[in-house]
């Protein structure tokens, strides 16, 4: 049975196959990497991609795990175990040393350009590079760690005085960008409501026990200052 080694590229809803590269794990990108020799999907989500894009990926990412995705003659993707989420926005670069060995196989098949390769039939372009002798010293073994399926966490419940304020805000918000979408993740006991609307990435709001901290994208702080005026007027607190 073949094992394949595959690049998509998913986007607004839509995954369609692109040739092998690392230019392909950039900051607006939300890339899948089916890996069926380690038994694994790495879901590579740029620290630019929305809310609702991430979402829709994962969802992606879970059908193909399940059903698998035909891509020329191969159906792949279904005989992987895990789904692993690369986050570059929570990782950075660091992404790229804790995954060394994906990087090195990327690094490998991008010399042929394909978007699909037979690990067992295939053989990447060596490129060859003159380089000075010099001595090596043994490397260390290093048993590979395979690590588990990324669990989401589900948020935790919010405060009722908390919520009052937040529903105050978020409706205010609704009356400039009534097309918002709204969403909330939690990450280490940290609640983070995501606002993304038509325009892109508008803010998050994060809540972390009875601290509140609003963040809006620099693009929209005007609005959400606007936001604060009016909440002062109504003699509600408004969050920093």
């Amino acid at each position: 049975m073949a094992k394949i080694f595959a690049m998509l590229e998913i986007d607004a809803g839509e995954t369609r196959p692109i040739p092998i590269s690392l230019s392909h794990l950039s900051p607006n990108c939300t890339t899948l990497i089916i890996d069926e020799e380690t038994g694994n999907l790495y879901l590579f989500i740029g620290r630019d991609v929305g809310f609702i894009a991430r979402r829709t990926a994962e969802r992606i990412a879970q059908s193909i795990k399940t059903y698998g995705i035909k891509i020329g003659n191969f159906i792949v993707g279904k005989n992987c175990r895990n789904i692993i989420t690369i986050d570059e926005k929570e990782l950075g670069e660091s992404f790229k040393d804790i995954y060394k060995d994906l990087v090195k196989k990327i690094e490998l098949w991008e010399t042929v350009n394909k978007s699909v390769v037979d690990l067992e039939k295939d053989q990447p372009k060596i490129i060859r590079r003159t380089e000075p002798m010099v001595e090596v010293k043994k490397p260390v073994t290093v048993e590979p760690v395979e690590k588990e399926e990324e669990k989401i966490e589900e948020p935790k419940p919010i405060e009722h005085r908390i919520s009052a304020k937040i529903g105050f805000v978020v409706l205010k918000l609704l009356d400039i960008f009534p097309e918002m979408f709204i969403g909330k993740t939690s990450k280490k006991g940290v609640t983070i409501i995501q606002l993304e609307g038509p325009q892109g990435n508008l803010g998050e709001i994060i809540i972390s026990g009875s601290q509140v901290e609003i963040k809006p994208n620099k693009e929209f702080e005007t609005e959400f200052k606007k936001i604060a005026e009016e909440a002062e007027k109504e003699y509600i607190e408004y969050f920093t």
